[in-house]
């Protein structure tokens, strides 16, 4: 077993990985990526089907990200938003808003879709204190729909499992049927189709 490996198993825990079998394992040590591909330190490849859980759409060290990154960095790796901005932000949020559907003025930026889910949450709350109705804590959701594994994400997942074990801690939430013309919960047929 590789060093990286026992690192791991002695310092790490791992998401929706049940620790005890985890480490009765030999770990996947991951070496190097491009593209929808990674290897391993045996030098295996593999394709990563699911983008490192869609953060890397784009494929692993793509050559145009790259180079941009390597642009931003050399002016500001990261600032705060609390009182401050900077240009590459201020332009992307004009493209972003030209983009959007008539009304939406406004682009919030998240590391991460938990988070923005979790600000979602907070928005909808606050609109309501602003509208003299903060008794509207409830919300409306996909079942099936995952969003993420803070509280709020899961709240509004509709995947019991996951809110299982954390039912007491999660907001009151409705979920509806997701309209899935190809698996309607209502065993209907699809329009103009026989």
């Amino acid at each position: 077993m590789s060093r990286a490996a026992r690192l791991d198993k002695k310092y790490l825990w791992h998401p929706f990985t049940q620790q005890s079998e985890w480490e009765k394992g030999d770990p996947l040590v991951v070496a190097r990526a491009r593209g929808a591909r990674f290897w391993d330190e045996k030098g295996r490849a593999y394709i990563d089907g699911v983008s490192s859980l869609w953060v890397t759409a784009h494929g692993h060290r793509h050559p145009a990200l790259n180079r941009a990154l390597k642009r931003q960095l050399a002016r500001v790796a990261h600032t705060t938003f609390l009182g401050l901005t900077h240009a590459p932000a201020a332009e992307l949020g004009r493209a972003l808003v030209a983009l959007a559907p008539p009304g939406l003025r406004r682009v919030f930026y998240s590391d991460n879709g938990a988070t923005a889910v979790e600000v979602a949450l907070k928005m909808a709350f606050q609109y309501w204190i602003h509208r003299g109705q903060p008794r509207r804590t409830e919300f409306l959701a996909l079942e099936g729909s995952y969003h993420g594994d803070t509280l709020g994400a899961v709240s509004v997942g509709g995947i019991a499992a996951f809110q299982k074990k954390f039912k007491p801690l999660l907001f009151k939430s409705h979920f509806v049927p997701a309209p899935h013309c190809y698996r309607c919960p209502f065993r209907k047929p699809r329009p103009g189709r026989n």
